[in-house]
């Protein structure tokens, strides 16, 4: 057993395993919600039965998929404790907590995975070490895509019969940033989930 500073390593292996297979499922939905879209000739007045079980896949995926990463967060920022971080803002749960407070949710949520990736590679060390700019890259694009999808939503929502074309292009851009965000995630939980492992089996054989 790893523990250090009051916390205890969590095997968070099988959550990390569930959410970059939502991720995956999550980018080829909106893979396939772009070819729709593009095959009717971006027309929203086309939409058929496809589309419609296609965003409902999305919704249901992206659900779970919150559901399983942020218990992969929480789990993985305590690991990076247990395994001897010290410092780190906030708590597990704030790490958690900082996707739904306004204002502070379009930048902590960046900082806490940016951390959690150096506390992960070098826990003793953590502010010293530096983080993949694959980091930022995946923020941008995952601002970009939801911000997208709030104004294509709330078009359709308020104006639905004068929305049309431009709900369908901030659908289409929402989709298209989508992809990205959600296969760099999937490769970031991956790292920190392995860094970690091999973190965890330094301190036990130490």
């Amino acid at each position: 057993m790893v523990e250090q500073g009051g916390w205890t390593y969590s095997d968070a292996s099988a959550a990390a395993t569930w959410a970059r297979r939502l991720l995956w499922a999550d980018a080829a939905l909106s893979g396939a919600a772009i070819a729709l879209a593009l095959l009717r000739g971006l027309d929203p007045w086309r939409q058929g039965p496809a589309d419609m079980a296609i965003g409902i896949g999305q919704i249901i995926v992206f659900i779970a998929c919150a559901f399983v990463t942020l218990r992969w967060l929480y789990l993985a920022n305590a690991n990076a404790r247990a395994l001897g971080a010290t410092d780190l803002m906030g708590s597990p749960g704030l790490a958690v907590g900082w996707f739904f407070i306004p204002l502070a949710n379009l930048f902590m949520p960046y900082v806490t995975v940016r951390d959690m990736w150096k506390a992960s590679a070098d826990p003793r060390d953590w502010q010293a070490a530096s983080a993949s700019g694959a980091i930022v890259l995946w923020w941008v694009l995952w601002l970009a895509g939801n911000i997208a999808g709030t104004i294509s939503l709330r078009l359709w929502l308020e104006y639905p019969k004068e929305a049309g074309d431009a709900g369908e292009i901030f659908s289409l851009v929402s989709n298209l940033a989508s992809i990205p965000a959600a296969l760099i995630l999937a490769w970031i939980i991956g790292n920190i989930q392995a860094m970690q492992e091999h973190a965890r089996l330094k301190v036990a054989l130490a």
